[in-house]
């Protein structure tokens, strides 16, 4: 197994080898054309319909069947001989970690069992006022949620009602906040992990959880990458999302999973019956779990079939942050200490 970025340099001609031999030049040139159509089409959907949030446009949304088609793909075998070169030449480019892996890169039949792959059990806190990071990611914010409009990332914010309901027109007010919450004398906190494409695509749980509820969202599956929300306007609102919604130890918690362009689709251990990226029949649709759903901090709650983001809120009396914006984290850090 290559992993080091030194044996990588000549990475990009092997690959060039092997594809030849794969499947000619000329496959390669119209797959490369139809990528570059692809995004030309994303592009000009975007610019021409953005404020197209009924069930239908979803349906019809250009970004939805490119991630879907992407999920196909991504499920494609791929040869033995090949495989080692074109996951080390994705490795190289997305900073892959191979330290924690289990397998060695021939062993992944295509690019999906890679992207989901599992990892070496890790350690973690288990002290129960320490929360740990879900995934392995960057942290695009944290925050106070004073009002409806928590930061997102640098002087880009979203609106909460929307993100949480995919009601526009529902407003978390600060009356509404308050009645959520579960203990006198608290405030809710927000913070948000944006996973890369070559990060570990699994997703755990930050503390002990009792999970009550969830709402599936259906949406488009726009990029969320921080320079597109940054310059594009409700993207987190209108994408593709999972919410689950209960408590833990210091009370409220939510966390919800944002699907994204090439997200194939988002999956959760306990809830077999659960599909994103499909034709579905409702707009929103809402579970209740009776009798509540026990989870445990550190288990994995499900998998993205790329990467994405996962946003969490969280109530407590005091917190010490344990990161900062930017900052490249791992599943099982501690970033935050709550009372």
């Amino acid at each position: 197994m290559i992993n080091n970025k030194s044996n990588s340099l000549n990475l990009m001609s092997i690959l060039e080898q092997a594809l030849k031999k794969a499947v000619g030049l000329g496959y390669l040139k119209w797959g490369l054309i139809f990528g570059v159509a692809n995004g030309m089409a994303v592009y000009s959907y975007y610019r021409e319909n953005r404020n197209k949030y009924d069930l239908e446009a979803y349906q019809q949304s250009v970004t939805r069947y490119v991630s879907y088609q992407s999920g196909k793909m991504a499920e494609t075998y791929i040869p033995k001989w090949l495989r080692s070169p074109l996951f080390s030449m994705f490795g190289y480019i997305y900073n892959v970690n191979y330290d924690d892996m289990l397998e060695p890169l021939e062993n992944y039949e295509n690019f999906q069992q890679f992207f989901t792959r599992k990892i070496k059990s890790r350690e973690f806190d288990k002290n129960t006022n320490k929360l740990i990071v879900p995934a392995d990611s960057k942290v695009l914010s944290f925050c106070e949620v004073k009002d409806d409009s928590p930061i997102l990332v640098k002087n880009v914010h979203y609106k909460l009602g929307y993100f949480l309901t995919g009601q526009e027109t529902f407003e978390m007010t600060p009356q509404i906040l308050e009645d959520v919450k579960k203990r006198q004398n608290t405030k809710l906190y927000s913070v948000i992990f944006y996973l890369a494409p070559g990060d570990y695509h699994r997703y755990h749980l930050p503390s002990d959880f009792q999970l009550k509820s969830r709402s599936h969202i259906v949406g488009h599956l726009a990029p969320v990458k921080i320079s597109y929300i940054s310059s594009t306007p409700k993207v987190y609102e209108t994408n593709e999302r999972v919410a689950l919604f209960g408590t833990y130890n210091f009370g409220l918690m939510n966390i919800v999973l944002v699907g994204a362009t090439n997200v194939g689709s988002m999956t959760l251990n306990y809830d077999k019956e659960f599909q994103t990226n499909q034709k579905a029949e409702e707009l929103f649709v809402y579970k209740h779990y009776d009798p509540i759903i026990q989870l445990k901090k550190g288990d994995e709650l499900g998998m993205f079939k790329l990467g994405s983001t996962v946003v969490m809120m969280f109530e407590a009396e005091n917190v010490k942050w344990n990161i900062e914006e930017g900052q490249k984290c791992k599943w099982g850090d501690v970033f935050a200490e709550v009372s």
